[in-house]
């Protein structure tokens, strides 16, 4: 646990290194994707090693090898695996809708061409996707 004590806390430095980076060192507007970058990722890295290192202060090694285990198991249940499902599966039923009136919104304002195009084909991936998949799980399954 002292081990990963000391990544998260590199983990921190590192995302600061990179907020400084990205704040200060990179000013030019020619690089303001790369400064945005730099900002975005080393935020996250801070946050997440300052929050890690926390919860192993926190948290003992044996309380967390057991809330681990009990993860495993939630996991792995079989009612827990079937809310997925299904919960994904009315996701992408309702996005389906909600994408197909993006498509017609877009439509009607006028957007270009190209942009119309690609919601479109976004929407015929996915319809793609429902059919490879229902016939490979039925093979399997």
């Amino acid at each position: 646990m002292k081990n990963k004590k000391v990544l998260f806390i590199v983990q921190a430095l590192l995302g600061a290194i990179l907020l400084y980076v990205g704040f200060f060192v990179i000013k030019s507007d020619q690089y303001k994707m790369l400064s945005g970058l730099c900002i975005g990722i080393g935020a996250a890295m801070t946050a997440l090693g300052v929050g890690q290192f926390v919860q192993a202060l926190i948290v003992p090694a044996l309380e967390m090898e057991a809330i681990n285990k009990q993860k495993e198991i939630e996991i792995n249940d079989e009612r827990n695996m079937r809310i997925k499902e299904k919960s994904g599966y009315m996701t992408a039923k309702i996005m389906n809708y909600v994408l197909s009136g993006y498509i017609l919104i877009l439509g009607f304002m006028g957007a270009a061409l190209p942009l119309i195009l690609l919601a479109v084909a976004l929407l015929v991936i996915e319809f793609a996707l429902v059919i490879y998949f229902s016939n490979h799980y039925a093979r399997i399954l």
